[in-house]
């Protein structure tokens, strides 16, 4: 059976002058961002899905940092990869450089030690920032094949073929963002890798919307 796969991209809110209204930490890199980053009336009312806590653990089997206003603490760029069991980095393709101009350790508040700040009611949602730009274009592919791997084995009430997903994509230019809607199959995620690039260096513009069979 042909299941749809539903991609609609739109304009985002400016995530650094909200993040910034909510008293949060701004995103970099590649991040979780609460399904209700754009709407929540304050940082207490900020919703993550319920799989964020094992897509973090996820990421963090690859070597990926959360890099997102719900960490104690950052002590690397989300896009930079560490060695771990089974793993070598430069078997992956992952630049072992840090980006210039990037501090260490940085203290946040855990916006989800209430477990409350769960729910299946918020679409789970990636952030990809600029920093991304000049790194390894396989650091989204992984990023979303971890993603894909933990909605597929747990996608909730929700079939499989039934995920909503939101990737934040900051695009160039000052105060500029994208949301990319996926509604479909967890199978097919990683095939959004390809827009999420191509939003971040600056094709295409929001607005476009994309209906796609898979």
């Amino acid at each position: 059976m042909v299941q749809l796969v539903r991609v609609e991209t739109r304009a985002f809110v400016d995530v650094a002058v909200r993040a910034r209204e909510l008293g949060c930490p701004v995103p970099v890199g590649i991040a979780l961002l609460p399904g209700n980053f754009a709407t929540a009336a304050s940082a207490a009312e900020l919703r993550y899905h319920k799989a964020a806590p094992e897509v973090r653990s996820a990421w963090r089997s690859l070597g990926l940092t959360d890099a997102g206003p719900d960490l104690m603490l950052i002590k690397a760029p989300a896009w930079v990869v560490t060695a771990s069991a089974g793993h070598d980095r430069n078997s992956l393709g992952i630049p072992d450089r840090v980006p210039s101009g990037i501090q260490g350790v940085r203290e946040v508040p855990d916006l989800q030690s209430d477990a409350n700040n769960e729910s299946a009611n918020v679409p789970l949602v990636a952030f990809f920032g600029r920093e991304l730009r000049s790194e390894s274009a396989r650091l989204v592919t992984y990023a979303l094949g971890a993603v894909a791997s933990v909605l597929s084995a747990h996608p909730g009430h929700a079939g499989a073929s039934e995920i909503r997903f939101d990737a934040i994509v900051e695009r160039p230019g000052r105060g500029s963002y994208a949301c990319i809607e996926y509604r479909g199959d967890a199978c097919e995620l990683v095939a959004l890798a390809g827009k999420v690039r191509e939003v971040l260096m600056g094709n295409p513009s929001p607005g476009m919307d994309d209906d796609e069979g898979a």
